[in-house]
């Protein structure tokens, strides 16, 4: 069984809910894979809490390729125009933290998955 974590679910939902708000606030994905295609259908099939599939969440801010996340994020910041000390990285791999925290990406290390309270770590730090 494919699901998404507890924390993820809730923060794309919440997105989804600001967004509807006129928040300007955006989701993407950094998934370092050699099955990219494997990914893409997945996030299609996985919903969050608010019925919304992965796919919808994050639009067209998608980067998965089998190489360091930094670069997922500097391709991020180029396409998204949000300044790189603007945006969040959750990450259950320590090396991938310190690569891209080495940016200045607020960087949340998730050693057990994304979990609720990282998302209000998250929200604390961009005063949301």
């Amino acid at each position: 069984v494919m699901r998404v974590f507890t924390g993820a679910s809730i923060a794309l939902a919440e997105i989804n809910k600001l967004r509807s708000e006129g928040v300007d606030i955006r989701a993407a994905v950094a998934s370092k894979t050699d099955e990219p295609g494997w990914a893409k259908f997945c996030m299609d099939q996985m919903i969050v809490e608010d019925g919304t599939t992965l796919s919808k969440c994050f639009g067209s801010r998608v980067e998965i390729a089998f190489e360091n996340k930094k670069y997922h994020l500097r391709r991020l910041q180029k396409a998204t125009k949000i300044p790189l000390d603007r945006m969040v990285f959750f990450d259950n791999e320590y090396g991938n933290i310190r690569s891209v925290g080495s940016l200045g990406v607020k960087c949340i290390y998730t050693p057990d998955g994304m979990q609720k309270e990282h998302w209000e770590e998250a929200k604390a730090h961009f005063d949301l």
